[in-house]
């Protein structure tokens, strides 16, 4: 898929210009550059809502769902399923590449991560 815009005022697209052959970029790759860092922000911020969303109706996920994976958009729960792979794939069916909270619902509210490090021997020469 191919989108062609224009950019105005002018001073953007000189600034664009300026910047990117600063960095050594085409003005596209710059521009490309800054729409991919945009749209992961624009997740984030809808992950962590729908994030407060799951919270706020935890008790009722655990009464209900319990064990279940959970697809949680626009503050709702849209799906449900035991196999979170096919939960995904419905999802992704349905909303394409918009974000959507998918999380298994358990006893915890918060998901336990176990974060491991190596662990550094020293060495006798």
């Amino acid at each position: 898929m191919t989108m062609t815009m224009t950019l105005h005022p002018p001073e953007l697209v000189d600034q664009l210009t300026q910047i990117a052959e600063s960095q050594g970029k085409t003005s596209e790759e710059l521009l490309i550059q800054a729409v991919n860092e945009f749209l992961a922000k624009v997740a984030s911020q809808k992950l962590g809502t729908e994030g407060e969303a799951f919270k706020a109706m935890y008790s009722q996920l655990l009464e209900n769902h319990q064990g279940d994976y959970v697809a949680i958009h626009h503050g709702q729960l849209v799906d449900y399923d035991k196999d979170a792979r096919a939960l995904y794939l419905r999802i992704r069916q349905q909303y394409g590449r918009i974000t959507v909270l998918i999380r298994q619902v358990t006893d915890q509210i918060e998901p336990v991560l176990t974060l491991r490090s190596p662990r550094l021997m020293s060495v006798n020469p």
